[in-house]
C-alpha cells in the first residue's frame, strides 16, 4: 500500500516551529526532490522547517544564516544543502541561483528574519529585485512579526511596514495568501502572531489549498485586533 496523505501526516515528525514543514509538504503533495531557499534558518536542524523536506523526501536548497557558529553543524546535519553564513541583505542571489543551477520554478522560500533591524522588508526588496522576474515559490512562508506592535515593543514601524509591503509584492507577484498572521503553538510562545503563509497558484493544487482554508476556517482568534491563525491545530 502506498503511503498517501494520511499516512504522511499520522507519521510523520514534522520539525518546524508552527509545523510549516507539514503546510509546505501538504501544498506540494509531499514532493520528492524539491527545491528551497531558506533564509533565516538557524539551527541545521532543530525548529528547521527545511530538515524534514532534506532528510525525508531529497530536497535541496540554500540556506542563510548570519549566525556562523551553526557552520559546522550544517556540514553535518544537512550535506545535500548549500549554507551561507553571511547577512541575507548582501547576498548577490541570481548569482546564488545561477551557481546552484535551481530550477525557475522551486517549492519553497522562508524568510524569517529580524524586523527590529528591518532585515526582512530589505531582503524581500532585493528577493523581488533580483529573483522574481525570473523565479517562482510553490510555498512562501514571510515573517513580519506583527506581534510587536501588541507588545508596544521596538521595531513596530518595521513590523507593520513589512506586513503591508510584503502583502503587496506577494499579491502583486500573483501569489495567494493561505493563512495570515501565524501562531506558534503556545507551549512555544502565547500571543505573538508573526508570518503569513502563501502559495502560488500555478504550482500547486488550488482544489486542495481551497479545501485546507474551509476546513481550517475556525482556526483563527483575536490578539489585539489581529486576526491570528491557529496554526498548531491545523487539520490537513
Amino acid at each position: 500500500m502506498g503511503k498517501n496523505r494520511d499516512w504522511y501526516n499520522k507519521n510523520l515528525e514534522y520539525n518546524g516551529q508552527a509545523h510549516a514543514d507539514a503546510f509546505v509538504l501538504n501544498c506540494t503533495n509531499f514532493k520528492t526532490n524539491g527545491y528551497f531557499l531558506e533564509l533565516g534558518s538557524r539551527h541545521p536542524k532543530q525548529n528547521n522547517n527545511s530538515y524534514i523536506l532534506e532528510k525525508s523526501f531529497d530536497w535541496k536548497g540554500v540556506m542563510v544564516e548570519r549566525e556562523s557558529s551553526y557552520e559546522q553543524e550544517y556540514k553535518t546535519e544537512r550535506p545535500n544543502s548549500s549554507a551561507i553564513m553571511k547577512d541575507a541583505t548582501e547576498i548577490d542571489y541570481k548569482k546564488v541561483f545561477e551557481e546552484n543551477n535551481f530550477p525557475s520554478d522551486l517549492d519553497f522560500f522562508q524568510l524569517d528574519l529580524e524586523v527590529r533591524d528591518n532585515t526582512p522588508l530589505k531582503t524581500l526588496l532585493k528577493i523581488n529585485d533580483e529573483l522574481l522576474d525570473c523565479y517562482r515559490f510553490a510555498t512562501i512562508t514571510m515573517e513580519h512579526d506583527i506581534y510587536i506592535a501588541h507588545l508596544g515593543e521596538a521595531g513596530l514601524e518595521n513590523a507593520i511596514e513589512t506586513r503591508i509591503k510584503s502583502r503587496e509584492i506577494l499579491k502583486e507577484r500573483g501569489y495567494y495568501l493561505v493563512f495570515s498572521d501565524i501562531l506558534d503553538p503556545p507551549h512555544v510562545c502565547v500571543n505573538s502572531p508573526y508570518e503569513d503563509w502563501w502559495v502560488h497558484p500555478e504550482l500547486v493544487d488550488m482544489n486542495y489549498v481551497k479545501e485546507l482554508q474551509e476546513n481550517n476556517k475556525h482556526e483563527y482568534t483575536k490578539v489585539g485586533d489581529v486576526s491570528c491563525f491557529k496554526s498548531y491545530n491545523i487539520k490537513y
